[in-house]
């Protein structure tokens, strides 16, 4: 197979802006704007779901069951669906395909990539940042999602692989939603895709409650961590297969994620929750999931003392969060890049760095990663 990719840090994304009357106008539009991107996306999974050995009958299996449990858990995202494969041209389980990725996946025996998520919880100005990391492969399929209100809906603006309807992003509320993978033993396929899940957020949550309430409600079959970011606080809601449960930040907690004194938040790509131990899986036999762990614990504490030794302390900012998620060569490697002559299905790379600052209605979205100095950075104000 090939092992060209184009580098993260060089794709120059797409912006698709939309304004419409409706959610099933606003759909039509995307799948036909987006009809090229839908149409190599949909080639790109199946090459992909071959390569971890998914038969195609257990792909559509799969693809058809989340699309059954969607319809009946979100109605109006299940419309927009439809518009979005017949804009497109292609059936509606296909464009499932796309949209229930995650689902799909739960039926190889390793999941391919990680990524790298810090937030920091103060009343009013809590912040987030991630280091999205995925397939390199699929560098160039993904797209700027810059997604106008519809009534009872809010706009949102984020990033989104080509036919979903939302990923990691902020609405106008905002509430904003970031997220990273995660392995179970109770984990299938069929359930509701989480990125539908993270859609819905960005749709119709209009305040943390709203958002959390959302995600509870979704009956879910794989695992992942969705962190919610609002301007008072920073939530990480850990699913496993159909359980759920939330993590806070707790003054003086040095442990399980919860960093130092002031809010701090951190997430790679294992289970942290104690309820969900039993039955927690590493993504796959080389994860480098505790070490990106550790070096973004340890990096915490060293900016914590830090700002401690400032006149009464200072707001942390998203570019403090930035230099935290920033890696170079020796480091872990929360900065994802593909190692030299890595074959196809074995390399993974940061292809987008996201920023999300709530209380100033802002999101920073970057091709590549922090090491990669940000270069196309769009800024959005909602």
């Amino acid at each position: 197979m090939s092992t060209e990719f184009v580098p993260a840090a060089e794709v120059r994304p797409v912006t698709f802006a939309v304004h419409a009357s409706d959610h099933i106008e606003r759909g039509h539009r995307r799948g036909e704007e987006l009809r090229t991107g839908i149409a190599s996306t949909l080639v790109a999974y199946r090459r992909y779901f071959s390569h971890l050995s998914i038969a195609e009958a257990a792909v559509h299996s799969a693809a058809t069951s989340s699309w059954q449990r969607l319809q009946q858990w979100w109605p109006t995202g299940a419309e927009e669906v439809v518009a979005v494969a017949a804009g497109a041209g292609i059936d509606v389980t296909e464009l499932m395909e796309i949209v229930a990725r995650t689902e799909i996946m739960t039926q190889a025996p390793a999941a391919p990539t990680e990524c790298s998520t810090v937030s920091h919880t103060s009343p009013g100005a809590s912040v987030a940042a991630q280091n999205w990391d995925w397939v390199a492969d699929f560098s160039t399929l993904w797209h700027f999602n810059d997604v106008g209100a519809v009534p009872g809906q809010h706009r949102h603006v984020g990033i989104a692989e080509f036919g979903m309807l939302g990923k990691i992003g902020l609405n106008e509320a905002g509430v904003g939603v970031l997220l990273n993978i995660l392995k179970h033993t109770g984990d299938t396929a069929g359930g509701v895709p989480i990125h539908m899940i993270l859609a819905r957020v960005l749709a119709e949550a209009g305040t943390l409650a709203e958002a959390l309430e959302i995600i509870d409600s979704a009956p879910t079959s794989s695992s992942s961590i969705i962190t919610v970011i609002t301007a008072e606080a920073a939530v990480q809601v850990e699913i496993a297969g159909a359980h759920k449960r939330e993590r806070r930040a707790r003054a003086g907690s040095g442990a399980d994620g919860e960093t130092g004194e002031s809010g701090f938040l951190i997430h790679t790509n294992h289970f942290l929750h104690p309820d969900l131990l039993d039955g927690a899986l590493e993504l796959r036999p080389d994860s480098t999931s505790q070490e990106r762990y550790r070096h973004l614990a340890e990096a915490v504490v060293r900016f914590e003392a830090e700002r401690a030794l400032a006149r009464g302390g200072r707001a942390v900012t998203v570019g403090d969060l930035t230099k935290l998620l920033t890696t170079g060569p020796g480091d872990a490697p929360v900065c994802c890049t593909p190692a030299p002559g890595a074959a196809y299905g074995d390399r993974s790379a940061t292809l987008v760095s996201v920023r999300i600052d709530p209380a100033r209605k802002q999101i920073d979205l970057a091709p590549g990663s922090p090491a990669d100095g940000l270069h196309g950075n769009r800024c959005f104000q909602l």
